[in-house]
């Protein structure tokens, strides 16, 4: 994509940020949306992009109250069809998983990675939550790093009373896969229910193809998850992504797997045979399915209990080496 085109995707997602609100928005609000949409810009670059449509009339600004929406700025927005941007999630997440360079066989290398912003009064039990979610293999990869307040770290900037945390996000199994020459396609995401640990159904789907936004966000934000009640119980809801890969390519997608199971990582709840349906979903010719916990199981635990957290979804590449070890 060129960078014209990503300069004027940033400037139709701020519109439509400022059309879903009443009142004038500033930079803080809006950096924070636009990050729930994958688009992370530090508050200067949102200012910039601001300061553009501003002098093309599309935003109006209220001096320090932030800025709104003009009617000008409605007529483009309309002219973005939203048909233009439904591959966009499949496209963004192919090429981060293309993108990352974590070697399994040096275990070194970059990791796909979410992050989570939350209070600080919550650092012990989100780490217990991870420990116990690692202990039920449902983490993609036992590795974190913590941010404290006030530190930064790949444009996160912690604020007073808050702390990050960075994990591995499952698009780093999927790379994993691809740089051994497994293609995969990306299929859906959705809820899992889960009855005594074991994985019964797909509840809920949204299709990569068919969603402008990534789907386990829409889940997330709607409460819809009982993870920690699978904690506790061993069944509820749990957010999962299906992936299809060709038949020819089981038996190296098994072995791979194996192996990374045995360096501690996991977060793949079934892995189907070849034209069988997996959890209820059918699958294409000549392949077969597999479904993998969501990267951000952790930011969807905490959200459950009605906590404020603040989650971006494939954020950035971290060095492994630069995580430590659950």
């Amino acid at each position: 994509m060129s960078q014209g085109n990503e300069s004027a995707r940033k400037e139709i997602e701020i519109l439509r940020i400022l059309s879903e609100f009443d009142s004038p928005v500033g930079s803080t609000l809006l950096k924070l949306e636009l990050r729930k949409r994958g688009f992370v810009l530090s508050e200067r670059m949102v200012r910039f992009h601001l300061q553009l449509l501003e002098a093309k009339d599309f935003v109006l600004g209220h001096n320090r109250r932030g800025r709104t929406i003009t009617s000008k700025g409605m007529e483009e927005l309309s002219r973005a069809l939203a048909s233009q941007r439904l591959s966009f999630t499949t496209t963004r997440f192919m090429s981060l998983a293309y993108s990352a360079t974590y070697d399994p066989a040096k275990d070194s290398g970059t990791v796909v990675a979410n992050v989570s912003i939350l209070d600080k009064r919550l650092h012990d039990k989100t780490l217990e939550t991870m420990e116990a979610l690692h202990k039920m293999r449902l983490l993609s990869a036992p590795y974190i790093k913590v941010l404290n307040e006030n530190d930064e770290y790949c444009n996160i900037s912690v604020p007073n009373g808050r702390f990050a945390l960075f994990t591995v996000c499952n698009l780093t199994l999927d790379s994993i896969l691809i740089h051994s020459g497994i293609p995969l396609f990306f299929k859906y995401g959705g809820l899992v229910q889960v009855v005594n640990r074991k994985p019964i159904r797909f509840v809920e789907l949204i299709s990569y193809e068919g969603t402008t936004i990534p789907p386990l966000d829409v889940f997330v934000y709607r409460k819809m998850t009982s993870i920690s009640r699978i904690l506790k119980t061993g069944s509820g809801m749990i957010l999962a992504t299906l992936r299809e890969i060709p038949s020819e390519a089981r038996d190296k997608t098994v072995k791979i797997l194996d192996k990374q199971q045995t360096k501690g990582w996991g977060g793949v709840l079934v892995l189907g045979e070849p034209n069988k349906p997996v959890l209820g979903v059918p699958v294409g010719m000549d392949r077969f399915g597999i479904c993998m916990v969501g990267g951000i199981v952790i930011a969807a635990a905490i959200a459950e209990e009605g906590t404020q957290i603040f989650t971006s979804a494939s954020h950035c590449f971290i060095p492994i080496e630069e995580m430590t070890r659950i």
